[in-house]
């Protein structure tokens, strides 16, 4: 969207008035953030003194990402996080969702550890679109050392969002293919058991690692018990009840191991239920997944995770086949705060996500990049 012609005759007239127009080019601009201003096409190189307004001061458009954008960059807000205790990053980090929330969609992709390197989804996307995704997504299960690659990515800008396919507790083992088997849910969150002994220590070594990323200043998006109300994974063979157990559980567990770096999101699969959310006071985000053979919104989706979690709380798309249209995301109205594409033939298939999707898609005005995330220390 351009501005008005009279908003452009009134830009420029200040602009003369001031000297500055004489004194600097006008920044190249593209689209619309939520206070009207236009977005400077080339970000942050567009504002020499780094205010958020591109060139100098002169409101001729908006750094998007910027404190200056409603839309993206303002990390303050009302809204309580789930953890009283919550680090500065992590608070900043919840309210940016919340402000991101409706103005624009966050871009992630899921990691693999084996193909080719830790970074091979990354650089996958950056060398089609030239950029990288605002999220990386993790998993305990995957790579129980994550926390540095984590604290790196977020060093560099980005924001990691970390799940667990965990091992049964029942059995000895971990990761994925324990994640399917079946396991005793009571026995499990029963102190002293061998199942709760078990549960205790690969909780406390997903701790360690979320520690490590706290310890250099970083926030998480803390996905546990992902795909709530599916019948594939332990934590939810049982029902609701003691889904909603394990999920306070494991909310006490990382609050008392001294955790604070987390926005949780709770994670329902593709048909949300309101028996199996735990209730706001444990959540911050929710969250909704599915693998769809097209790019469409998933506005049914949506709107069934909405109806539970109200119309305030930023939902996001936690884990995706082939990446939403965010022109069909806009033209719906379904406000997905991020979207997090699976790793491996996910992105790289070209019948899922083909190159000129991945460029389009990733360099959408919608659609928020690493590069264009303001700094949430």
């Amino acid at each position: 969207m351009r501005r008005s012609k009279t908003m452009m005759l009134t830009v420029l007239a200040g602009l003369l008035v001031s000297g500055s127009l004489l004194a600097s080019p006008v920044a190249q601009a593209a689209d619309t953030a939520p206070n009207g201003y236009p977005y400077c096409v080339n970000g942050s190189s567009s504002d020499p003194d780094g205010d958020g307004w591109g060139w100098e001061n002169n409101a001729s458009c908006v750094v998007r990402g910027s404190a200056a954008d409603p839309g993206a960059g303002n990390t303050s807000c009302s809204v309580a996080p789930a953890d009283p205790a919550a680090t500065t990053s992590a608070r900043r980090l919840l309210c940016y969702l919340y402000n991101v929330y409706g103005n624009h969609i966050l871009s992630g992709q899921q990691e693999s550890t084996w193909n080719g390197g830790p970074d091979y989804e990354m650089n996958y996307i950056y060398n089609i679109a030239k950029k990288y995704p605002a999220i990386r997504g993790q998993d305990m299960g995957d790579s129980p050392d994550f926390g540095a690659r984590g604290l790196s990515w977020w060093n560099a800008g980005g924001i990691p969002m970390v799940g667990y396919h965990m091992g049964s507790p029942a059995q000895d083992t971990d990761g994925y293919a324990g994640s399917q088997m079946n396991a005793n849910i009571g026995a499990a969150l029963a102190s002293g058991t061998a199942d709760n002994n078990r549960l205790n220590t690969r909780l406390r070594k997903w701790a360690d690692q979320l520690k490590v990323i706290q310890n250099g200043g970083g926030a998480v998006i803390f996905r546990p018990w992902h795909e709530a109300s599916g019948t594939w994974f332990w934590w939810s063979k049982e029902g609701a009840s003691q889904y909603n157990r394990l999920w306070i559980y494991t909310y006490n567990f990382m609050r008392n191991a001294g955790v604070h770096n987390l926005v949780y999101l709770h994670p329902f699969n593709g048909a949300p239920a309101a028996a199996w959310y735990p209730g706001k006071q444990y959540v911050d985000i929710g969250g909704a997944d599915t693998y769809a053979g097209d790019h469409g919104p998933q506005t049914s989706m949506y709107n069934a995770a909405r109806s539970i979690y109200g119309s305030t709380m930023p939902i996001a798309l936690h884990e995706n086949g082939p990446i939403p249209n965010p022109a069909q995301l806009q033209s719906s109205g379904t406000k997905w705060v991020l979207f997090n594409t699976w790793h491996s033939s996910w992105i790289t298939d070209t019948s899922k996500n083909s190159a000129n999707d991945i460029r389009t898609f990733y360099t959408s005005s919608y659609v928020l990049t690493r590069d264009e995330l303001p700094s949430l220390r």
